[in-house]
């Protein structure tokens, strides 16, 4: 880290709760991540084009920037920083509870690496509320029981394709 310039956290929210009209609706969330970075909010522009809110903030040494899409229920937002002791995870973790997401895909670069080029290679975190990871158990559990039901409705039908399986095996080896 020593090497490091700065921090390029690039975080997708999905599933987001909280929906926006207006893009100057975006300011208080961008306002909170400044001060959770202690830094100084120095400009902040807001656009709207189409379907798509936007919110950029620049500081001395950093910016956020958010793309909002009230359709979609998404929000993809880019935070940059010079300064390596940024609470990046804590800033996401806030932007998560204001935004009421329930799944975040983020990927951290350190940029201005002159270190290793091996070091230059993003890492991917992502992370599944209780109630998705419920939802997605319940949806494997439904289709294991539909092969289960098949199986004891047709207990010939599978025997037999079990042994044609086994005998394709054989033929192969």
């Amino acid at each position: 880290m020593k090497n490091t310039l700065g921090t390029h956290l690039i975080i997708d929210f999905y599933n987001c709760k909280t929906t926006f009209q207006e893009p100057e609706e975006l300011e208080p969330l961008v306002e909170r991540a400044f001060e959770l970075a202690e830094a100084p909010l120095d400009g902040i522009n807001f656009y709207h084009v189409d379907d798509e809110l936007t919110c950029i903030a620049v500081s001395e040494n950093s910016h956020i920037c958010i793309h909002f899409y009230p359709q979609l229920l998404y929000a993809a937002v880019d935070i940059y920083s010079f300064n390596i002791n940024l609470k990046a995870s804590s800033i996401m973790s806030a932007l998560k509870v204001n935004l009421h997401s329930d799944r975040i895909k983020a990927t951290s670069v350190r940029r201005g690496d002159f270190g290793s080029i091996r070091d230059m290679r993003p890492k991917h975190k992502s992370k599944i509320t209780t109630i998705r990871r419920v939802k997605n158990t319940g949806a494997k559990i439904k289709r294991t029981s539909s092969k289960m039901f098949t199986i004891i409705r047709h207990p010939k039908r599978s025997t037999r394709a079990r042994r044609m399986k086994s005998s394709q095996k054989d033929t192969i080896q």
